[in-house]
């Protein structure tokens, strides 16, 4: 079975750090697992139009730096591409490393360095055009972006859908990403393709809104790489936490993008009685995430409280190479976001051994279950009491350290990988119904 796997996340995520978060992790690493089966023959592809050719060339970079030069796993959709490739990788590579510079040392030239291709795409545009290679394919399947239409009727697409938060929750969302999503949600056709969902929760939501035939649905759950594991040593923890300006004494920890979903203002806030309620309290609120939209209340509350100007601490991005370590340092992860389509933090945490607290909505109870404690993301005193007992009680969180690591081995993406074959060996077996 030869199967179209659209990479064009992965070609983003290698010019652009601050992209390499929770949908290029789930790409990556079910497109790593893939490639890795006999019974597939799975090829890369870039389909994602609106950044053309420079992600096309993006893509191509990523299987060289990640996949030992093996070529065969990226097949370009443009013609005559070979005769600039050379010129444009290095292009593209020259704005990968003012975007990484941007990012350490002058965050006011992000943008700029990412606007560096849009008069390389408009030139190329003109005399380059895109041409799907996909007819050869059995299956086309995207893992984010909207399907690709394909007048070929023989190819099955599938589609991976994550969550319905824009839906749901529109007033969290800006307008493009809006209307992305509505892209998305609008590519599909109801009648001949195949939908993968990343948990039960988003299933059912996804077949609420859109009316799909939910036998045409499936959940794939997803994993934690095989990178996230306890982190024993102390000297490596402390150095870490010395990399990323952390103080060195007991803290809660929370990973997110910071925006209006993830609830961090309500984290915050609980955060603030407790140390309210008892101020002799030694503990620290460590915030890692690369910056959303609508925040600037998290940052004004923390500035403006004496309190908390100290003990609240936002690290930006932090590479996956050192995530374990600041997991395993962490005295509780503590994730009370209103709605996930799965929650891949939680389980990263509870594979490192760290006890988590979080939400009893949505996909959270599929995924961390009696293994964390649950609350209503809602009720401040439901959060105060949890954080309170985890601090206190030594007992509690080696208990639940045990039981996050447990079930974390649940899951993985060699089990995310088979089921979504599964996807594929049955819309094979079924293109023309």
């Amino acid at each position: 079975m030869k199967v179209a796997y659209d990479i064009s996340v992965l070609g983003q995520g290698y010019v652009n750090p601050k992209a390499r978060t929770g949908v290029y992790r789930v790409v990556e690493s079910l497109f790593w697992e893939l490639v890795n089966r006999k019974d597939i023959d799975v090829i890369g592809i870039s389909l994602n139009q609106s950044s053309g050719t420079w992600n096309d060339v993006s893509c191509s970079l990523y299987i060289d730096e990640n996949l030992e030069k093996l070529q065969k796993y990226y097949q370009s959709s443009y013609k005559n591409l070979q005769f600039i490739s050379q010129l444009l990788a290095k292009a593209v590579n020259l704005q990968k490393k003012l975007v990484e510079i941007s990012l350490k040392k002058h965050q006011f030239f992000y943008k700029p360095s990412l606007a560096i291709q849009i008069p390389f795409e408009k030139l190329l545009n003109l005399f380059l055009q895109p041409i799907v290679k996909i007819n050869e394919f059995q299956i086309y399947h995207s893992p984010f972006d909207a399907l690709h239409k394909i007048q070929e009727n023989k190819i099955s697409r599938i589609l991976t859908i994550y969550d319905l938060i824009p839906i749901l929750n529109p007033e969290k969302f800006t307008q493009n990403k809006y209307r992305q999503f509505l892209n998305i949600i609008d590519s599909i056709n109801k009648q001949q393709d195949w939908i993968t969902c990343i948990s039960e929760n988003t299933k059912q939501d996804f077949c609420n809104y859109t009316g799909m035939n939910p036998d045409r649905v499936f959940v794939t759950p997803l994993a934690a790489a095989q990178h996230f594991y306890p982190v024993d040593n102390l000297e490596i923890i402390i150095d870490c936490l010395k990399k990323y300006k952390i103080p060195n004494q007991p803290y809660l920890l929370s990973l997110c993008t910071l925006e209006p979903r993830k609830n961090l203002s309500f984290l915050i806030r609980c955060f603030a009685q407790i140390l309210n309620d008892d101020p002799s309290l030694e503990i620290n609120l460590v915030l890692v995430g690369i910056k959303g939209w609508k925040n600037a209340d998290i940052f004004e509350t923390v500035q403006t409280n004496p309190q908390l100007r100290n003990r609240v601490i936002f690290t930006g991005y932090i590479p996956d190479e050192d995530l374990s370590a600041i997991y395993s340092g962490a005295t509780a992860f503590v994730y009370p976001s209103l709605y996930e389509g799965f929650g891949l933090p939680p389980l990263e945490a509870m594979q490192c051994g760290t006890p988590v607290i979080t939400s009893n909505t949505s996909s959270l109870p599929e995924v961390v279950g009696n293994a964390g404690i649950m609350i209503d993301p809602k009720q401040e005193d439901d959060l105060c009491q949890a954080m309170l007992n985890v601090i206190n009680n030594s007992q509690l969180r080696a208990s639940l350290s045990q039981k996050g690591i447990q079930k974390a081995s649940q899951f993985s993406w060699a089990k995310c990988a088979e089921e979504t074959v599964k996807v594929y060996r049955l819309a094979t077996e079924h293109k023309n119904d």
